[in-house]
């Protein structure tokens, strides 16, 4: 399977299906209309989840990936609710990036109340590391992205910058609904992955503050590990 995936740019992780859309869906949007390849994996098929069967969800995340502009979306079955960051688990996502070799990975940022979403930060984090060892599993030629950027789901705390998606807002709400079992007839009462009574208008009022951080309508926030390098400060604060 992994041989004939597309290599990409950016290659965006989540612990569930609908999790990218949720917490990077306009950034995805924005760079693959830029014309930059765009691969998704998510690490489990959401089984637990109190909506939607797995089969239901596989086919609403192919809908909302075609949205998005993905170039493909794989799922990598692990469980669901019992993610951890084994080294089968860790290597599993370390042979997709081998694979694909992306300049950036975006992840869930670690500290979440959903505990598939720490696990998956950290095993996401622990197989950037490791694709990037000749020695471990060499068959595969060891590859190691660029960076790490953390998106958030729940939280909202510090983060690195703000990416401006309003041009493409609509693109992320048109994915995130496609996840109708999750967000159709159900989206105004509570869901679990984000704690919320009404996620819908929580998703667009948090982006709306980002926005507003940066004078646009809406914006999408990202943590980063290491500081980030510019190289001309004038060509984002000049005249």
């Amino acid at each position: 399977m992994l041989e004939k995936l597309e290599k990409v740019d950016i290659l965006a992780f989540g612990a569930h299906p609908d999790d990218v859309e949720i917490g990077a869906g306009g950034f995805l949007a924005k760079e693959a209309a830029l014309g930059y390849k765009v691969g998704i994996v998510d690490l489990t098929r959401g089984e637990m989840g109190t909506r939607g069967t797995p089969e239901v969800r596989a086919v609403e995340a192919d809908s909302a990936a075609q949205i998005l502009g993905a170039s493909w979306r794989i799922n990598l079955g692990l469980p669901d609710g019992l993610l951890i960051a084994d080294h089968e688990s860790v290597m599993k996502a370390a042979r997709v990036i081998r694979t694909v070799k992306p300049s950036i990975i975006i992840t869930p940022y670690w500290d979440d109340r959903h505990p598939d979403h720490v696990s998956a930060s950290r095993l996401v984090t622990e197989a950037h590391f490791k694709s990037g060892l000749k020695k471990l599993e060499p068959e595969i030629d060891s590859f190691r992205p660029k960076t790490i950027l953390y998106y958030f789901l729940n939280r909202m705390d510090d983060y690195s910058f703000i990416v401006d998606v309003s041009d493409y807002y609509s693109k992320k709400q048109e994915a995130v609904q496609a996840h109708f079992s999750q967000f159709g007839n159900n989206g105004l009462k509570p869901l679990a992955v984000l704690g919320v009574k009404v996620p819908l208008q929580f998703i667009e009022s948090r982006d709306r503050l980002w926005g507003a951080q940066i004078g646009k309508a809406y914006g999408e926030a990202f943590l980063v590990r290491n500081p980030v390098p510019i190289d001309d400060p004038m060509k984002i604060w000049g005249a």
